[in-house]
This record gives structure tokens, sequence and C-alpha cells, in this order.
């Protein structure tokens, strides 16, 4: 399996480094950010499965679908400069589209190929489909994980309006030292998931990151979000003052739960 899945490493860098000699100066460095990102939620994903009981043939599933997760990303980037997927362009759709249209999983039977598309498709989910197979369930729910740890790296190396690239807040927000809305309170004290309609100010965003914990399946992410100081960063970009006080308290305890179970 280590030659496919080089082979799956080799069609991604042509097929993003195509990309790359497209890219104007201004996104230049976002592209060459997606290609980065990827090779950091493959390593992610392969050390869920070092520490997880996963069934042998399901793992080249799972570090095949990290490599191929964000093909959608490159032409959203090249076309529209645009993370936001709320603009017509689903970069989880299209990166479906886009991998039924190559050769880079002809190699694997039918059933390795549509767990690896069903994970591209629905990686970007805010709740996943309740009809999933357990195997579909599984490549997603390690995929998912991968990729929370390294856009919440990236929030944190970005979190601030300041940012000369790569904005970490996303479009129709508004950075504000201390306004957040009360849905997002409530549903965060309530340890719910923030849909991604429901934020308004950036202390809303940072709820609705830190709010992932209750969104993540395995040991080793906890752990690596505790151990990488990634959480306390995001805890540490609110404010002190109530209703976050009570906010911070809360989140600090339930990883530290979730640490404690793994």
């Amino acid at each position: 399996m280590n030659t496919e899945i080089k082979r799956c490493l080799d069609w991604f860098d042509a097929y993003a480094r195509g990309y790359v000699n497209r890219a104007s100066k201004d996104i230049l460095l976002t592209v060459q950010s997606k290609i980065s990102h990827t090779m950091r939620v493959l390593a992610h994903v392969r050390g869920i499965i070092r520490e997880t009981p996963v069934r042998e043939d399901l793992a080249p599933v799972a570090e095949v679908a990290a490599i191929l997760h964000d093909v959608g990303r490159f032409p959203q980037l090249i076309n529209s400069a645009s993370f936001d997927d709320r603009t017509g362009y689903n970069h989880a759709e299209e990166g479906e589209r886009i991998l039924r249209m190559a050769d880079v999983l002809e190699p694997f039977d039918e059933t390795f190929r549509e767990l690896v598309l069903t994970a591209v498709r629905y990686h970007n989910l805010g709740l996943l489909p309740e009809d999933l197979t357990d195997d579909e369930r599984l490549v997603l729910e390690i995929l998912r994980d991968a990729d929370k740890l390294d856009a919440l790296r990236n929030t944190v190396k970005y979190m601030s309006p300041d940012t000369p690239y790569g904005k970490a807040l996303k479009s129709d927000m508004v950075w504000h030292d201390s306004e957040v809305s009360d849905e997002v309170v409530k549903l965060t004290l309530q340890r719910k998931l923030i849909p991604f309609t429901a934020i308004k100010w950036s202390n809303d965003f940072v709820l609705f990151l830190t709010c992932w914990i209750h969104d993540l399946h395995f040991p080793y992410a906890y752990r690596h979000l505790h151990e990488s100081g990634t959480f306390e960063a995001l805890l540490d970009a609110l404010p002190e003052e109530a209703p976050f006080d009570r906010i911070k308290k809360q989140l600090r305890s339930d990883l530290q739960r979730f640490l404690d179970q793994g």
C-alpha cells in the first residue's frame, strides 16, 4: 500500500503545483499554504491511526482522504480568491467532482474509492449525515479531527485584524474586543456546536472554534490541542470579564475531562 500512497502524494503534488504556477502574487502564499495544510492533516491522520484500533483496510483510506480532501480549494482560490463555501462554490463537493474525473483513485477497488470520495464530499459539514455506514463515519471522523487540528492552528496564527494574508476571520464578521452574541454564549454554555450563521463578532468566531472540542473523537486530538497550546491561545483571545470568565472555566474543565477519559 505504500506504493499507492506515494502515487497519491505525487499526483497531489503535481496537481497543486499547477495551481501554484497560476497563482497571482497576492494569493500565492495562500495557495502554497494549502499544500502545507494538507501535509499537516496527513500527519495528524497518521497520528490518530497509530493510537486507534483501525482496521488494516481502512487506515490507507483515511490517509488517501487526507491527501485529497482539499483538492477543491485550489480552483476556488485561483478563480475567486476565497475560502467561503457559501458563495456558490463548495470546495468539498467540487473536490469530489474533480476526483471522479481524475485517474488518481483508479488503482483502488470501488469500495476504497467510494469511501475516499464520501470523506472528501462531507469533510466540511457542520454535522454529518445520519445515514453514513460505520466505515464512512470512522474515516470521516479521523479526517475531520485531523482537519480541525490544523484549522485551529492556522486560526490562532492569523487571529488578528492586521494579518497580512489569510485572515482567520470569515466574511461578514466584525472584529470587536468585547461584543458577543447572546445566542452564541447560550450554545457554548450548553456545550453545543455553534452554527456558522449565528456568528457576527470575532468573539463569536472564537467560541465557534472552541466548541469544536465537542466534535472531536480521538484522544490524540484532545492531547494535541492541549499540548500544542492552541486551545489555550484561543481562550486567551477572549476577554476576561463576564460572561467569558465563566465560559473559559467551563471549556478548560471540559477539555481536561476529555483528556482524562482518553
